[in-house]
């Protein structure tokens, strides 16, 4: 009975807790249903899952973020707004000339106070509303924005019209290059934009709205090479921008996304369709009422340019343009690379002061009647037309620019002469066309007629004639009748160089002329206007230098001499640039030893001009340039002025290097002044030049090659002289008897010329040539030439870009030379006397007349043959 009872009582205990459960349960579920409750505990094991899934999320998303985060804190917010990383230019000593930095910007202040602010609010209500509509709400990165971008996205079919980026994202990224770091690092887009957020972060707790703002307004690129707001303002519309209407400045907000591609000065329609959409999204923004965008959008993108100047000088701009184009305008500009060149600081300097030095005192001058540089203002709309020029000096060997000036003021005249202009040589051509001669059967000692001639009948096929164009290069100049191609090239005469033409054209044809100027590197000019790639062909003209060259060719072509025959193929200014550490990012291949050479001419024709051009510059048209040289320089010298006197040139060389300069006008062809010879508006340039070359660079002299002998040649007959070869001189005390030859240089073993004929060299005794003291004037010879009779009256050099009309008073009872008199009786050959008043020194017998304007008869243009 007892266990019976043990085991009720048991049962009853388990009941009663059972209904104890039960009663807990019906408490705390208040009477729910089974699934009721089912639910509500898997809603709580839910949470509980969530939070515990958030923890565990939030440790894995702090894990891996924190590499970025950590990435961002290194950032040194105080560099956001150094927007002045120069580029420096070293010299090839090392020296520094110059840096290189975005003239292009210039910096404003932003407030969202009017009165203080220099940009409009137009402008910031279509930046905002184009590129961050929220930003005043949020702290550097916008979710809603993200979300909205993605919808706008999707609507587009896949076409993002607005960026997720906030404005102070797009400053974190560009003002600390993220891109180009994340590459760097390896990262991938998403680990870009993570560093990028936290960065906008704490840029948002360091600086203020507004400061962001202004920060951004001045680094953003804004196409056209206009780096922030103002450059964009002015380089557009021409005004600052606290002045920029509402299209204007949604015209400017449109660029961001496509800055180039949609820029107004070359895409107006592209540029207009998205100021329109910029319109637009201000309407949504509650920026302007939807009428008046509705009018704005009808109305054309009107532009007014008026760009920042870039740049500092001709060459800082070269090597700015250079470097662009292998690193991009805005890493150039910003981050700090080292270029490194061949030019040379104290040439470079010491040429740029001569130029301006000269130019100035040219403009002094009494008869200077052209306008004043220090006239012309800036903006003004009017045309520079004052007195330019520009030099350029490179090394022989290897090309390599030492000193590069394009022209006078860069900030009055960006156009750069040696890399942009064109302008005919004058008698600097001649070096060209003589050298032809001597490898095509002619040598220095070549006898040509040096007489007066009608260019519309002689200037070889007569492409253009002008009156008195064919004179001499020298103010007093006198036909000569018959001169050797030594004597034409060291005089200049033009003339004379003309019967070279003719005689040459007549044995080779135009073609080995025309592949020499090749070779040399001249290029036909351009003949189609607008054109600027040049046809196969040049105008006769060419020979005598009225063609237009480029100051870079001619310099180039000009190296062929000192070298004997071949010229570098190409100049080179920069060679090798670095970052700020000193990292090699480009070298050269000159620098790297790749120093390929063009041969031009033969080693003989190329110093038998050089020696030529060395007598010009002791005792021919040079000569006025020799007391600025040097002293003991060992070079050569070519003068060269166009006709009119509208451009003068110079080139001079010695062993190691080769420079040019010009002067005259960009914008027209007008003389400079009366008789400005080049030789005396040049010479103190080049003198400056040779000056301070001549402290590092020795000057040598050229060597005379191996195929090249000096003989002595007869200057009465231009063969080999003999032991006989003298001729009488008159002095003061008497008659004497001189050696009549001088050195020339000739092909070795070259048996062409032959010997002296004149003087005989055989059954003639020494006593023939040294006679008794009271028969030296019996002994003297006459050689009987027969003297060309003029069929016209003769035009003379008095002045060779006048017209003089002379009849020729050696002459008597020449065919019609009755029909201009002369109110005095002409002498024979023998009876002129030696005074310089007599008819003979064209004093007496000279009637000046004014020189007409130049004709142009067109005829077929030069075919090769």
């Amino acid at each position: 009975m007892t266990e019976l009872d043990d085991l009720q009582t048991r049962r009853n205990e388990q009941n009663n807790r059972r209904r104890a459960v039960t009663n807990r349960r019906r408490t705390i579920f208040g009477g729910m249903s089974r699934w009721k409750r089912r639910l509500l505990l898997f809603s709580i094991w839910l949470g509980i899952g969530a939070v515990l899934a958030a923890i565990v999320g939030w440790f894995a998303f702090d894990l891996f973020t924190r590499p970025y985060k950590t990435w961002a804190q290194e950032f040194n917010l105080e560099d956001i707004n150094n927007l002045n990383h120069p580029s420096i230019i070293y010299d090839r000593n090392g020296k520094e000339i110059g840096r290189i930095f975005d003239e292009n910007r210039s910096y404003v202040h932003y407030s969202r106070d009017p009165e203080k602010s220099e940009v409009s609010e137009n402008m910031i209500n279509a930046l905002l509303a184009q590129e961050d509509s929220r930003f005043w709400e949020h702290k550097g990165y916008d979710p809603i924005g993200i979300v909205r971008a993605a919808k706008e996205m999707l609507v587009a079919g896949g076409k993002a019209n607005q960026g997720a980026s906030t404005i102070t994202q797009q400053l974190a990224r560009n003002a600390f290059d993220l891109k180009r770091r994340a590459t760097a690092r390896g990262e991938r887009d998403m680990g870009r934009k993570i560093v990028e957020i936290y960065l906008a972060m704490r840029i948002e707790e360091r600086f203020s709205k507004e400061q962001i703002l202004e920060f951004y307004l001045n680094r953003v690129y804004l196409g056209s090479g206009f780096y922030g707001i103002r450059a964009a303002s002015l380089g557009y519309f021409g005004k600052e921008p606290k002045d920029l209407t509402v299209r204007e400045a949604a015209s400017i907000a449109a660029l961001i996304k496509y800055p180039n591609g949609l820029s107004p000065l070359k895409n107006i329609e592209g540029n207009k369709k998205w100021r329109n959409d910029v319109l637009d999204r201000m309407v949504r923004s509650n920026y302007l009422e939807r009428n008046e965008a509705e009018r704005l959008k009808k109305l054309p993108v009107e532009l007014n340019p008026k760009p920042l100047s870039r740049g500092s000088s001709h060459i800082h701009n070269f090597i700015d343009a250079q470097t662009g184009e292998l690193f991009g305008e805005d890493l150039v500009r910003s981050r700090g690379l080292r270029i490194y060149t061949t030019l040379d600081k104290d040439i470079q300097e010491a040429s740029g002061k001569a130029l301006q030095t000269q130019l100035d005192a040219i403009e002094k001058r009494p008869d200077y009647n052209n306008p004043l540089m220090k006239d012309y203002k800036v903006g003004s709309g009017d045309k520079p037309l004052y007195l330019d020029g520009a030099l350029m000096v490179v090394d022989n060997a290897t090309g390599a620019v030492l000193a590069y000036h394009g022209g006078r003021d860069f900030s009055k005249r960006t156009f750069d002469v040696i890399q942009e202009g064109t302008r005919p040589p004058g008698t600097t051509m001649l070096p060209m066309l003589y050298a032809t001669a001597f490898e095509n059967g002619f040598n220095p000692t070549t006898v040509l007629i040096d007489d007066a001639i009608d260019n519309r009948r002689s200037g070889i096929g007569g492409s253009e004639g002008i009156l008195g164009e064919w004179g001499m290069e020298t103010e007093r100049g006198r036909y000569e009748d018959a001169v050797t191609a030594r004597r034409s090239l060291a005089y200049s005469k033009i003339a004379a160089s003309l019967d070279l033409v003719k005689r040459l054209e007549a044995a080779k044809g135009s073609k080995p002329f025309i592949k020499l100027l090749e070779r040399m590197g001249i290029r036909p000019p351009a003949r189609e206007p607008g054109s600027t790639e040049a046809n196969p062909f040049y105008y006769p003209r060419v020979y005598v230098g009225t063609e237009p060259v480029s100051l870079k060719e001619m310099v180039l072509a000009y190296t062929a001499f000192p070298n004997l025959g071949k010229r570098p193929r190409e100049t080179y200014i920069i060679t090798k640039i670095t970052d700020a550490n000193g990292k090699i990012l480009w070298t050269s291949p000159q620098a790297q030893g790749d120093l390929h050479t063009v041969d031009v001419m033969s080693p003989i024709a190329a110093y038998q001009v050089h020696s030529i051009m060395q007598e010009s510059l002791h005792k021919g048209s040079a000569q006025r340039t020799l007391s600025f040289l040097p002293e003991g320089f060992k070079g050569a010298v070519k003068t060269g002025t166009n006709y009119d006197f509208s451009d003068n040139w110079l080139f001079g060389y010695n062993s190691h290097i080769t420079c040019g300069v010009w002067i005259g006008f960009v914008e027209s062809k007008k003389p400079i002044y009366p008789n400005a010879f080049s030789s005396d508006t040049c010479s103190p340039i080049l003198g400056a030049i040779f000056e301070n070359a001549d402290k590092s660079i020795a000057d040598t002299a050229v060597p005379m090659p191996p195929s090249v002998e000096e003989i002595e040649i007869c200057s009465v007959s231009g063969k080999k002289a003999t032991m006989f070869c003298y001729e009488t001189e008159r002095t003061s005390v008497g008659d004497r008897y001189t050696r009549c030859t001088y050195k020339e240089y000739m092909p070795k073993g070259d048996s062409s010329l032959g010997s002296c004929t004149v003087h005989g060299d055989e059954g003639i005794s020494l006593s023939d040539f040294f006679p008794s003291p009271g028969n030296a004037q019996q002994s003297a010879r006459i050689l009987p030439v027969k003297p060309i009779l003029p069929t016209a009256p003769d035009l003379v050099g008095d002045d060779p870009f006048g017209c003089v009309l002379q009849k020729n008073p050696r002459y008597k009872n020449a065919s019609g030379i009755e029909d201009v008199s002369l109110g005095h009786d002409i002498l024979d050959a023998d009876e002129v006397p030696d005074d310089d008043t007599s008819p003979a020194s064209g004093n007496e017998s000279t009637l000046p007349i004014p020189a007409p304007d130049s004709i142009r008869i067109p005829v077929p243009e030069l075919q090769l043959r």
